[in-house]
């Protein structure tokens, strides 16, 4: 049986919003769409950052009305392409110690992000897989 490729695992489409947006507007995306990232991209859909329930958090017991998307989230990005082997995103994930992965194609010459693979979708990707534990 094949390797798992990213695009197997993924969440596909994604939920973006501009720099400029209320972070009482992403709270509010993110509670209507029970999505964990935000993608906040640029006027062409080119990537800025994420946002994640954890980027939301830090701002516990802020105004939230007070702070935009630029303001909340992370920056750097990291990306992965839906036909790269998901063991892959395993390990960029674990170099980079980032939760998920911005999937993006080609479209007409620009990286278009397409999907957000989380370690949570590798974790279910990992269902049904045979392990022969050692120990000692």
């Amino acid at each position: 049986m094949p390797d798992k490729t990213v695009g197997d695992l993924m969440q596909k489409g994604i939920i973006a919003c501009r720099p400029d947006t209320p972070v009482t507007e992403v709270v509010r995306i993110v509670l209507d769409t029970d999505v964990h990232a935000i993608v906040v991209v640029d006027e062409e859909s080119q990537a800025l950052g994420l946002i994640s329930d954890l980027d939301i958090v830090r701002l516990y017991g802020t105004d939230l009305s007070r702070h935009t998307a630029r303001e909340v989230m992370s920056d750097g990005v990291q990306e992965i392409e839906p036909d790269q082997p998901a063991r892959l995103a395993a390990a960029r994930m674990l170099e980079k110690g980032v939760q998920r992965l911005l999937v993006y194609e080609r479209i007409d010459g620009q990286a278009r992000p397409v999907g957000i693979i989380s370690a949570t979708d590798l974790v279910k990707g990992m269902r049904g897989a045979r392990w022969i534990w050692h120990i000692g």
